[in-house]
């Protein structure tokens, strides 16, 4: 069947080493669009970020963030979403807190933290409007619609925070995208393929029509979920060994080569 639906991880995968989208994938992405294929993003990110750069491809499709946690748009209901219990984003807000980690949350498109720290959201420096609602200590206001959280640590590493959080918390939460200094912190059950699964049923689509793409740990449930799979040269072994097609690198227009091939 032909391809109706393509869902683009962004980083490593669809933005560039300096976190843009080439020239070239946007055109490419144009006409595909122009052949009524809806593009949206699937990442890790949070909604402002993902919205961002659905906005410069001109796609007005729900998007697809915070791991699969959220499907939707900024206004109205979303297509899905699984949110942490209150109680438990205030257990672990507090557990984070009283070790002096460096922790944010998402709700909405509005991003929570201690405080703002430039140096750790160097990935976030070419989308718009981004900023950081700083709460110092009064955290425990901010614990509603929360489907993801963030510990960050670029000094030491992040490796000891996800043991302990394992220890403590058990199956309760899943750790998922450790690049080594930083990881997220997601509902269990919650990864792309849900939210992917969850926007395609919505559009009454079998997975034969869309078209994934990812490059890193966080997408491997995606990436064998069925669809057409596509990695960049530049992804990790385990997720080219998931590909249907590995194309050239993120930053030798892969996404658009590989979207030429297979939908135009």
């Amino acid at each position: 069947m032909a391809i109706k639906l393509i869902a683009l991880d962004l980083d490593g995968t669809l933005l560039t080493s300096d976190k843009k989208i080439t020239t070239r994938t946007k055109d490419i992405i144009a006409r595909a669009m122009a052949r009524g294929v809806t593009v949206t993003i699937a990442t890790g990110r949070m909604l402002r970020s993902a919205l961002h750069f659905a906005r410069l491809l001109a796609s007005d499709a729900p998007v697809i963030c915070c791991n699969g946690g959220y499907v939707g748009k900024e206004e109205g209901a979303p297509v899905f979403a699984k949110y942490f219990d209150p109680a438990l984003v205030r257990e672990f807000l507090t557990f984070a807190y009283e070790r002096n980690w460096y922790v944010n949350w998402y709700s909405g498109i509005e991003i929570y933290a201690p405080e703002f720290r430039e140096e750790l959201f160097a990935a976030y420096r070419t989308t718009a409007h981004f900023m950081v609602n700083e709460v110092g200590d009064d955290y425990l206001r901010y614990t509603e619609n929360v489907p993801q959280f963030v510990l960050r640590n670029v000094d030491e590493g992040i490796n000891v925070y996800v043991g302990a959080v394992r220890e403590h918390f058990g199956d309760r939460l899943v750790p998922q995208q450790n690049t080594g200094t930083s990881v997220d912190i997601n509902p269990p059950g919650v990864n792309k393929a849900v939210g992917v699964q969850a926007l395609a049923d919505a559009m009454g689509l079998s997975l034969d029509e869309v078209m994934v793409a990812g490059d890193a740990d966080n997408d491997y449930e995606m990436l064998e979920m069925g669809a057409f799979s596509v990695v960049p040269e530049n992804g990790t072994p385990e997720a080219k060994e998931r590909a249907r097609y590995v194309t050239a690198s993120n930053d030798a227009n892969g996404i658009a080569l590989a979207i030429e091939k297979f939908v135009l």
